[in-house]
């Protein structure tokens, strides 16, 4: 067999494969209906914990969860048909979390979850979301309007 037949062969294979994920929907982006949805997820993966009350963000394919536990906040994002899900205390942080207009900004530890800037509708709803993390991973003072820390 010839080396050009081989590697069309290859290629036809590979756009066959990346059709098909396209085309059942693997590609699409997901979004949380309610936060009531997000709060499902969690409870897939922390059903023993009891959630309190959730905010998604602007995006609607991540959720911020209020829990009973103290000094905790859930994290749900979605990934097609995936979830991930965190429990994140003040010792899973990297840096403290800043609310920034309506936004908050989030860096764990965790290096299979790099965190990011979240986006809310409002302000409030951002230092709603922020005041749930735990005293000691915020920023002094608690709300930095129109600047981001880098930790």
């Amino acid at each position: 067999m010839s080396l050009v037949l081989l590697t069309s062969i290859v290629v036809v294979g590979i756009a066959v494969v990346v059709l098909a994920v396209h085309y059942s929907g693997g590609s699409r982006l997901g979004q949380f209906e309610t936060v009531f949805d997000a709060i499902a997820a969690y409870r897939g993966d922390y059903p023993e914990t009891e959630v309190l009350d959730g905010r998604l963000t602007q995006t609607r394919d991540v959720a911020f969860l209020r829990l009973s536990t103290p000094g905790r906040v859930g994290y749900v994002q979605i990934f097609g048909q995936h979830f991930l899900t965190r429990e994140i205390g003040a010792s899973d942080l990297a840096a403290s979390v800043v609310a920034d207009h309506a936004a908050i900004t989030v860096s764990p530890r965790d290096f299979t979850w790099r965190g990011g800037r979240y986006v809310f509708d409002d302000t409030a709803v951002a230092a709603e979301v922020a005041g749930w993390f735990p005293q000691a991973a915020l920023d002094v003072p608690r709300y930095h309007i129109g600047s981001v820390r880098h930790g």
